[in-house]
């Protein structure tokens, strides 16, 4: 701890010297303002103790001269003064002082107040230091994001664009999306589709992401059964994501002639939304992805029909525990009408767009407590 004394009597030099090196500082003393400031500059010292009266110049003005070059350091200055009168102390706190003690002074009580800025002085430090390592370890973090985003981005851009076939909404939390939807045609004509709700949001919710992401293209490339499909993303999450997390999903595979054949797991019941207003549901009837290990796994399929003009909606648990300003969860009743009017549109784009701005019309200013994703499928040819 360094500190520098400025006082104009040798005699006070010498006892602040000795007071302050007492309780280990390092102490630098000069007598006149010219001095100060150069020592101030050259010995950065960590408290300042210096008169009111000293040659050359002002103690107020060399206080605020000091404030001025510490800049955001902070540097607590100590005033020692004969004159102790309401006047000279108002002038001395006004300028930017931080304690003022009256010659002439006990040695006793100048050592505890001399400790106790030494102590805050070490707290600002302190401080300082963890800022800048918080600083550090922020920017660290928002380029391991950003490498994250880019990958999981890039992959990502596999899946297809929406069109009047298929649509994807999805609405993050936190920076990091916890759902997945993936949609991709084989070369035999039929779409697969997944759509992945892992446990959480953020970026810990997507470490299963990549892995998932590549089994799923790799299956659209080599046309696999979407009841092996399933097997195969469950024992990689058994073996990549920790004991506490899970991926609730649905496997959909939609054929040209508008077949469906579909694995669930954990997920909200998905639906079709009938050309004539009806809806039908597609059970989830499986434990999530990433739980069972594979011998007791259940990869059995379930199908459907998917006519002209119908919809098939799919989405995951954070569409329905949307909050309202109220704090009331949107639940299936209100989710059921939302489908019903808004894919009701002719164009798929319009209709997830309608549904959009419902979801966001009863979200209102509440807060978004869990990622969601919205899928939308229909069929591409019709026979």
């Amino acid at each position: 701890m360094k500190l520098l004394c400025v006082d104009s009597e040798p005699v006070y030099r010498e006892i602040i010297s000795l007071c302050a090196e007492s309780v280990g500082a390092q102490v630098k003393s000069v007598e006149c303002f010219d001095e100060a400031i150069h020592a101030f500059y050259d010995y950065a010292p960590d408290i300042v103790i210096l008169d009111v009266i000293i040659k050359g110049g002002s103690g107020i003005d060399l206080v605020k001269k000091m404030k001025a070059m510490a800049g955001n350091r902070f540097v607590p200055i100590i005033f020692l003064a004969s004159q102790t009168s309401d006047a000279v102390m108002g002038n001395c706190f006004r300028c930017g002082a931080d304690d003022f003690i009256p010659k002439p002074f006990s040695e006793i009580l100048f050592n505890i107040r001399l400790k106790t800025h030494m102590r805050h002085v070490e707290l600002i430090k302190e401080m300082y230091r963890k800022n800048k390592a918080l600083t550090y370890y922020q920017t660290m973090i928002e380029r391991e994001h950003e490498m994250a985003h880019h990958v999981l981005n890039h992959i990502q851009t596999r899946s297809e664009r929406n069109s009047e076939y298929v649509a994807i909404t999805r609405l993050s939390a936190a920076s990091f999306n916890g759902d997945l939807a993936l949609v991709k045609t084989r070369s035999d004509g039929a779409r697969l589709a997944f759509v992945g709700d892992f446990t959480g949001h953020g970026l810990p919710a997507s470490i299963g992401a990549l892995p998932v992401m590549q089994a799923f293209f790799d299956a659209v490339d080599d046309l696999l059964d979407i009841g092996k499909l399933a097997e195969r993303i469950n024992r990689i999450l058994i073996s990549v994501l920790p004991d506490y997390m899970f991926c609730a999903g649905y496997l959909v595979l939609l054929y040209p002639n508008g077949k469906i054949l579909y694995w669930g797991g954990g997920m909200p019941n998905a639906f079709i939304r009938r050309s004539g207003g009806k809806l039908d549901q597609l059970r989830s009837n499986h434990m999530p992805l990433g739980i069972l290990p594979a011998r007791e796994f259940d990869a059995g399929l379930q199908s459907d029909q998917l006519d002209e003009s119908d919809t098939l909606v799919i989405m995951s648990d954070g569409v329905l525990e949307l909050k309202n300003i109220s704090e009331e969860m949107l639940g299936n009743d209100r989710v059921e009408a939302i489908i019903n009017s808004s894919y009701a549109e002719k164009s798929l784009i319009t209709a997830q767009r309608a549904a959009e701005k419902k979801l966001a019309e009863y979200q209102g200013e509440s807060i978004q407590l869990d990622d969601i994703t919205l899928l939308a499928l229909r069929r591409t040819c019709l026979n």
